[in-house]
This record gives structure tokens, C-alpha cells and sequence, in this order.
């Protein structure tokens, strides 16, 4: 396996950004082989910036092994989904530029709880608009993917399904969506913090097919809550399916940035090189 951090590691979506090459310079400065792009960090789609970028994480050694968008296939309007395919697609080619290997999509969520507060305080569930079930999503959540499938092929990338609230806020509901895509360019990508039901459980259902790890980590307690993760247990759990990618720290602590990073970088050291 292999260490590396996710932007978001940085910055939780409060406060002034830094340029994206800061980001990865602070990577390297804090010892990780790669790093995992979060989609609001990107100034730019164009190739002039995108190719100047992945020559910054060449220079300091690193790889950009991920890019982690924020889509939501969720939607009852046939027209407003085709717009979600689209904006993936258009990242996908942006992905292809930087030479990521991987790109985080979401299955959405209905957005009947308006505030993320809200729906952190309610463990991520929500009901679906009136008229529509969770069973009409998920065969939307597939349709779209499919749809997206192809073009990740021919660039060589692997979409990746993460449990991110919304349809995939449960392992049943989210194996449902990862057993209908039939594609070796498709897998799941599993955050160790977001299934807060029965998390050992539900993380050992979707272990199979997962294809990157998003580690999170809640040094000084967590933005929105926080989970006492056994990583000896997790690590486990991915050595028995055989699992050797890339686990990707998301640090989502309230202490500050630059130590609660260090030591989850310590903390994760000692499973993946076990």
C-alpha cells in the first residue's frame, strides 16, 4: 500500500484556499508519496495550468494519483442528470491532463435536508422528494455511470464510488448501485469515516471491490463528529480481499492543520507498512 493525502486534508471548506501548488508542496514537506486533488482546489480546466501543475508534483517526486469531484446523479429531471454526466465527463478529460489514475464520484443524495449541518446531525440519511423512492435514484446513480464509463475507459482512468451520504450514507443500499456496473474501470472507494451506523460491518461488505481508501482521521474531535476508528482493524479488513492501493488521508480534525496532518500521517504509517 501506499501514503498518500488528499487536499481536502488542508482545507474543509472554511476560510481562504491556497494555491493548489502550495497544497502539494505542504504533501512533500509532510513526507507523502502522492497526493489526491479535491476538485474545489483546481483554479483552472485549462491544459496550460493542469500540465504546469502536474509538472510541480513531478519535480517534488510526488503522484497524482486522484481527483475527487462533487456530482450528484440524484436528480428526477432527465436533463439535469445528463448535466451531472457531462460535468464528469469534462473532469475526466481534466484528470487525464494531470495523470491521475482515479476519480472520486458521488451517487448524490435528494437534498431535502438543505444544510450539511442538518444532515450530519441527522448520520446522513434523508428522505427522498415526494412521488420518488431510493430505488428510482439508484437506477439513475447506474445509468449515469454507465454513461460516464466509457470515456474513463478510453483515458484510462477508474471511476470510483465513494460512501459519501446521500444513496451510499448505507453499504446495502451502496452495493446495490456498485453490483449493477459491470466494469474493471468501476470500484469503490472506501472512507473509513462515513459509515457511522455499524462501521466495521458495513465497511467489511464493500472491502471486496474497493479500490482506494479515503482515511480519515479527527485530531482535537472531528468538524461535523467524530469516530474512534480501530485502524488495525481496518488495515485487517483490506489485507483479507488482497487490497494494496493507495490509502489517501483525509484529515477532518479540529486541530490545527499542519500537526493534526503530521500525526495522522504517523498514526497511518504504522498499518500500512506493517
Amino acid at each position: 500500500m501506499r501514503l498518500g493525502i488528499s487536499t481536502y486534508s488542508y482545507w474543509h471548506f472554511r476560510g481562504p484556499k491556497l494555491p493548489l501548488s502550495e497544497y502539494v508542496r505542504k504533501a512533500w514537506e509532510h513526507g507523502f508519496e502522492g497526493v489526491e486533488i479535491l476538485v474545489n482546489h483546481v483554479e483552472s480546466r485549462a491544459r496550460s495550468y493542469l500540465r504546469n501543475i502536474k509538472r510541480i508534483a513531478f519535480d517534488y517526486g510526488l503522484d497524482l494519483y486522484g481527483l475527487a469531484l462533487h456530482n450528484n446523479f440524484v436528480k428526477p429531471s432527465p436533463v439535469e442528470r445528463e448535466e451531472q454526466v457531462r460535468y464528469v465527463l469534462e473532469w475526466l478529460d481534466a484528470a487525464h491532463v494531470l495523470g491521475v489514475k482515479i476519480v472520486r464520484i458521488n451517487s448524490g443524495r435528494w437534498g431535502t435536508i438543505k444544510s450539511f449541518d442538518e444532515l450530519m446531525a441527522r448520520r446522513g440519511v434523508e428522505p427522498p422528494i415526494e412521488g420518488y423512492s431510493d430505488e428510482d435514484a439508484v437506477g439513475w446513480v447506474v445509468d449515469c455511470i454507465y454513461k460516464c464509463l466509457d470515456k474513463a475507459e478510453d483515458l484510462g482512468i477508474i471511476l470510483g464510488l465513494e460512501n459519501h451520504w446521500g444513496l451510499t450514507t448505507r453499504a446495502e443500499v451502496m452495493l446495490e448501485i456498485v453490483r449493477r456496473v459491470d466494469s474493471k474501470w468501476f470500484g469503490v472507494i472506501m472512507d473509513t469515516g462515513n459509515f457511522i451506523y455499524d462501521t466495521y460491518r458495513e465497511l467489511e461488505m464493500i472491502a471486496p471491490y474497493t479500490v482506494m481508501v479515503h482515511a480519515k482521521t479527527y485530531f482535537g474531535g472531528g468538524v461535523w463528529y467524530s469516530l474512534d476508528i480501530d485502524y488495525k482493524r481496518v488495515f485487517d479488513i483490506l489485507r483479507s480481499v488482497g487490497f494494496n492501493g493507495w490509502i489517501s488521508l483525509e484529515y477532518e480534525g479540529r486541530e490545527e492543520y499542519e500537526s493534526g496532518v503530521k500525526k495522522s500521517r504517523e498514526l497511518l504509517l504504522k498499518y500500512v507498512r506493517s
